[in-house]
């Protein structure tokens, strides 16, 4: 079933998914199966490069919807969450929210649970990609450098994965 925020955006006009593009709001995003990042990050092994991906990931997002819709970042919020909750990765909420420490849940987290199915059980959080794109999110919506720790995770056997963002400064 097609999300409600997606079908908003196609009768909206403020999506395009052509046989030469897909454009979400006057940005191009490609599609490709999930499990080829998974498969990438296993063979490249380096966490602080699959955190860049996905900090950069939600860079251009962030960037383009300044530009685009002339707001200031501390605004994007909901416009960023519901992007994310249609990406492929799964649903994220909001667990709790203080003054320094954010938790964030996904409780169908695609790219751990098909990380798991590729290549078993994990000792470790696998979820770089992810935190990436949380502490990307995080700090140009609130002006704060964090950092984010995935404190629970699917590929691990655990029910969700869960991050821990806190500022650092």
């Amino acid at each position: 079933m097609i999300s409600s925020f997606l079908s908003k955006l196609l009768m909206a006009r403020q999506a395009e998914f052509t046989e030469e593009k897909i454009e979400i709001f006057d940005l191009n995003f490609s599609m490709q199966p999930l499990i080829s990042l998974v498969e990438f990050q296993h063979e490249i092994n380096d966490i602080e490069k699959m955190k860049k991906l996905g900090y950069l990931m939600s860079e251009s997002i962030i960037s383009h919807f300044k530009k685009k819709f002339a707001i200031e970042e501390n605004k994007i919020s909901n416009l960023w969450t519901n992007l994310f909750n249609i990406s492929g990765f799964g649903r994220m909420q909001i667990v709790n929210i203080t003054e320094n420490t954010t938790i964030l849940k996904i409780e169908k987290n695609n790219f751990a649970r098909l990380y798991s199915e590729k290549y078993g059980k994990q000792k470790e959080p696998i979820c770089h990609i992810i935190s990436g794109i949380f502490k990307n999110f995080v700090e140009k919506t609130t002006g704060k450098k964090v950092e984010v720790k995935e404190t629970s995770c699917i590929a691990m056997g655990n029910k969700v994965c869960t991050f821990e963002i806190k500022s650092i400064q």
